[in-house]
C-alpha cells in the first residue's frame, strides 16, 4: 500500500434486500436443531466448507450459490450430504439464504467479493461466517467493521489456526510464564501455486502471513505495534513477486515477533504451520507444527509436570474450520461476540498490510498511521452515510477495533 490512501468503491447498501422475518432482533439460535447454513462461492473452499457442515453436529446444509452455472450442484454432490436434491442452489448466496430462512451465510469467496457479499448479508440481518482475509484492502476491512456495527449483526472471519490444540496450548503457557520477551515463526516450503498467487503482489505474505500473524497475536496475547519487513524474489522463483519474505513486529508489551517465510526452499520443510520458538520471562517453548508442544522453565519439576499436562491432552476434538464452525454457531446460540469476530480479527489483517507497506517502502511501518490512512481511503469509498458516519466517529481505528473485540 502507498503513503497515500487509496479511493475504493463500495458497495452500495440502499439495493440490500429486506431483512427475513426474525432475524432484525437476533434472538439465539436454539440449540436443539443444527444450524441451517448457505455457503456462497462453490470453489475450492467452498467444497470443503460443504463437507465440513454437512459432517458438523451443529449445522446442516440447506444451500449454495455461485455465479458459475452447475458449480453449486458439484459441491453439493461431494459434500457427502444424504439427500442432495434437498440442498438448494442459486446465483446470490444472500438471496437464497433470505428465500430459505438460513441461520448463517459462509462466504468463501474469492477476497474480493468478501465485502459485497458480506455488507449485503449483514444488513439483510443474515451473520455470516467468512473465510480469511476478511477482505481484499484494509479500507474495505474498516468498512465492514462500521457495517457490523450499524446493525449489530455477527460477523467472524475464520481464522483456522487459533483452533489447533496445540496453540491454545502455547497460550496457556505463556499466560502462566509470561510476558514474552521473543516469539519466532519460520516457515518453509517449496510450493509452486498455480493460478492468480503467481503475479499476485506479495503472494506469501497475503496467502500464508495471516495465519502466523493472528496465531502469534493469540499466543502472546499482544498486539502489533510496527513493522519492519524486507522480501525477495530468487532467480528460479515461478511467482513474479516476492515469495519469501522476513519480518519483525514490534508488539503491545515492548516484545518482539519474527517471522521468516518462503515458498522457495528446497528440503527440510516445516510444514504448513511453521515452526514455532516462545521466549517468555518465566519459561520457553518450542513448537514443530505438528506435535506437542515442548515447554521448559527452570525447574525441572515444574517442566516434567507441564509435558505430562500436555501429553495427557489426548481426547479427539475439532480444529481448523471445523472448529471454526463450532465456534461460530455456538456463539450465535449463546448470544456472545465469537473469537475472531471482524473487530479483533482487524488488527491481524493489518500486521499483513503493514508488512507489505514495509516490504515496498524499504522501512519501518507504523501500524496506527497505515490504519488512519486506511479510514481516510474508506470513508471517501464509502455509499452508506451512516456507515460513513460512524468511522468518522472513532477517536481511533485501533479504539475502535480493541473497544469492541
Amino acid at each position: 500500500m502507498s503513503s497515500e490512501a487509496t479511493v475504493e468503491t463500495f458497495t452500495d447498501t440502499s439495493g440490500a434486500p429486506t431483512p427475513g422475518p426474525g432475524l432484525t432482533e437476533f434472538p439465539r439460535l436454539p440449540s436443539d436443531r443444527p444450524a441451517r447454513v448457505v455457503v456462497v462461492g462453490a470453489g475450492g473452499m467452498g467444497s470443503w466448507w460443504a463437507r465440513e457442515i454437512v459432517a458438523s453436529g451443529v449445522a446442516e446444509l440447506v444451500g449454495v450459490a455461485d455465479l458459475v452455472d452447475g458449480a453449486p450442484q458439484r459441491v453439493i454432490e461431494q459434500s457427502g450430504v444424504a439427500d442432495p436434491s434437498a440442498v438448494h442452489t442459486g446465483t446470490d448466496g444472500v438471496e437464497l439464504a433470505l428465500e430459505l430462512g438460513a441461520d448463517l451465510l459462509v462466504n468463501p469467496t474469492v477476497p474480493v467479493a468478501h465485502h459485497p457479499v458480506t455488507v449485503k448479508a449483514l444488513h439483510a440481518g443474515i451473520p455470516v461466517l467468512g473465510e480469511k482475509p476478511v477482505t481484499e484492502t484494509l479500507s474495505e476491512a474498516l468498512s465492514l467493521m462500521a457495517h457490523t456495527e450499524l446493525t449489530g449483526v455477527p460477523f467472524m472471519v475464520s481464522q483456522s489456526r487459533r483452533f489447533f490444540r496445540q496453540v491454545r496450548q502455547l497460550r496457556s503457557f505463556v499466560a502462566a510464564h509470561g510476558p514474552t520477551v521473543m516469539t519466532s515463526a519460520f516457515f518453509s516450503l517449496f510450493v509452486e501455486h498455480d493460478g492468480y498467487r503467481r503475479t499476485q503482489q506479495h503472494p506469501l505474505l497475503r496467502d500464508m502471513g495471516i495465519h502466523a500473524f493472528d496465531a502469534a497475536r493469540y499466543i502472546t496475547g499482544a498486539d502489533p505495534v510496527a513493522v519492519t519487513a524486507h522480501g525477495t524474489r530468487p532467480d528460479w522463483s515461478v511467482y513474479s513477486h516476492d515469495a519469501t519474505v522476513s519480518a519483525t513486529f514490534e508488539m503491545s508489551d515492548d516484545s518482539l515477533f519474527a517471522y521468516h517465510g518462503t515458498w522457495n526452499a528446497r528440503g527440510l520443510p516445516t510444514g504448513w504451520n511453521a515452526e514455532w520458538r516462545v521466549a517468555a520471562q518465566h519459561g520457553s517453548a518450542t513448537w514443530d507444527g505438528t506435535d506437542a508442544p515442548v515447554l521448559g522453565t527452570e525447574d525441572l519439576e515444574a517442566t516434567a509436570r507441564l509435558q505430562d499436562e500436555v501429553a495427557a491432552e489426548t481426547a479427539p476434538e475439532p480444529d481448523q474450520i471445523a472448529a471454526s464452525l463450532v465456534e461460530c454457531v455456538s456463539a450465535l446460540r449463546e448470544g456472545r461476540t465469537p473469537m475472531c469476530e471482524v473487530h479483533e480479527n482487524l488488527l491481524s489483517f493489518a500486521m499483513v498490510e503493514a508488512a507489505v507497506a514495509s516490504v515496498e517502502r524499504g522501512q519501518r511501518v507504523e501500524i496506527d498511521e497505515l490504519l488512519e490512512q486506511a479510514r481516510v481511503g474508506a470513508i471517501a469509498a464509502e455509499t452508506d452515510p451512516a456507515a460513513r458516519e460512524r468511522m468518522q466517529s472513532w477517536t481511533s481505528v485501533r479504539d475502535a477495533a480493541t473497544a469492541a473485540a
